[in-house]
C-alpha cells in the first residue's frame, strides 16, 4: 500500500513501540495492559466511575511491569476492526446525551497533511455528528457520545456507588476496595462480546423511536441536537460503550482513512489522547492516551 508523504509502518516508527495509558483524568494515568480483557483499567473520580478496556490487533508494545504482551485475540478474528475500546461505566451526576462527548484533543498545534480534509470528509461520513478543529491552537475532534459509539448498552445498576473526591486509575486486579467496582458496575465480562440494547436509555421503553438493538438507528437518531437533549445519563445506569475502527494501525500511527498517510511525523511529538468528557462543564470522564516510546 503507498502512503503518502514519506515512510509507513515499522520505517516510519523505528524502535519506538505503543504505549496505551488509561485514566480518569491527565494526572492518573497509569500503564495498561492491552488485550488483556479480564484485567481492565478502573477509573473513579467525582464525575465517573468504570472500567476502560483497550484491545489492539498485533499489540507488542509497553506493557505494566512484569506482564508479557498479549498479542492477539480470538476478538480480532473474522472482523476488519485493529482497536477496540470498551468502557463500563456510571456517571456521578446527571448530564444531557448532548453534552457527553467522546473524541480526541491535543494540547498544542499539529501539522495536518496536504489533504487531510479527504480523512476529514470520510471520518464525517462513518459519522456525520463529527465535529473537529485541526488547525486550532489545540486541535480537537469531538462526536456526542450516542453517535461515536459502535456499541451501547445500558442496564440497571444494582448497588448504590460511593463518592470519590480524589480521582484514581489503577487495574481491576489491584482493586482492595468494598463494594468491589464489580458489584457497583455489573460484574465485568470482557471476553464476552458487548452487544447493543438501549431499552433503557429512556424513562419509558416504550417511547424508544427505534429498536433497542438497532444501531445504525440508534446513531442516525441521535444526529439531531434536539434528541439528545432529550436524553438524560443518570447516575442509577450502567453505560456500556464499545468504539472500534478498521482505519487506524495504532502500533505505528499509519492510517488508512480516503488517504493513507503516517500520522506520527504530523502530531509534533504529542500522543494521541481520546477521551470522553463534559462539553459544557469541561468533566473528564476518562482518558485514553496511545504514544509510541522508545522501548
Amino acid at each position: 500500500m503507498e502512503y503518502f508523504f514519506g515512510a509507513s509502518g515499522s520505517a516510519a516508527v523505528g524502535k519506538r513501540k505503543l504505549r496505551c495509558r488509561i485514566g480518569s483524568n491527565l494526572e492518573t494515568l497509569t500503564v495498561a495492559n492491552v488485550n488483556d480483557e479480564n484485567d481492565p483499567v478502573f477509573v473513579d473520580s467525582e464525575h465517573f466511575t468504570g472500567y476502560v478496556a483497550v484491545r489492539v490487533k498485533n499489540f507488542n508494545g509497553i506493557t505494566p511491569s512484569g506482564k508479557a504482551a498479549i498479542s492477539d485475540l480470538p476478538y480480532f478474528e473474522n472482523k476488519r476492526r485493529v482497536f477496540s475500546i470498551q468502557v463500563t461505566g456510571r456517571f456521578k451526576k446527571e448530564y444531557t446525551a448532548d453534552d457527553v462527548v467522546f473524541g480526541a484533543e491535543f494540547e498544542k498545534k499539529v501539522a495536518p497533511p496536504t489533504g487531510a480534509w479527504v480523512a476529514i470528509k470520510f471520518a464525517n461520513l462513518i459519522d456525520p455528528a463529527l465535529k473537529t478543529d485541526v488547525y486550532a491552537e489545540k486541535p480537537w475532534l469531538w462526536s456526542p457520545v450516542l453517535c461515536a459509539m459502535n456499541i451501547v448498552n445500558v442496564a440497571k445498576a444494582e448497588k448504590l456507588f460511593t463518592t470519590s473526591s480524589k480521582a484514581v486509575a489503577k487495574h481491576r486486579s489491584e482493586i482492595k476496595m468494598e463494594p468491589h467496582p464489580d458489584e457497583v458496575l455489573c460484574e465485568w465480562k470482557g471476553t464476552e462480546e458487548l452487544t447493543e440494547n438501549t431499552s433503557l436509555l429512556l424513562d419509558d421503553a416504550d417511547d424508544l423511536p427505534f429498536p433497542p438493538e438497532g444501531i445504525a438507528e440508534r446513531r442516525r437518531h441521535f444526529q439531531s441536537e434536539e434528541e439528545r437533549k432529550a436524553v438524560t445519563f443518570k447516575p442509577d445506569n450502567v453505560y456500556q460503550t464499545e468504539i472500534f475502527a478498521p482505519f487506524i494501525d495504532l502500533n505505528t500511527f499509519d492510517l488508512t482513512l480516503g488517504i493513507n498517510i503516517n500520522l506520527l511525523q504530523y502530531l509534533n511529538g504529542q500522543p494521541i489522547r481520546m477521551m470522553s468528557k463534559s462539553l459544557s462543564k469541561g468533566d473528564v470522564f476518562y482518558v485514553v492516551e496511545f504514544d509510541l516510546v522508545n522501548a
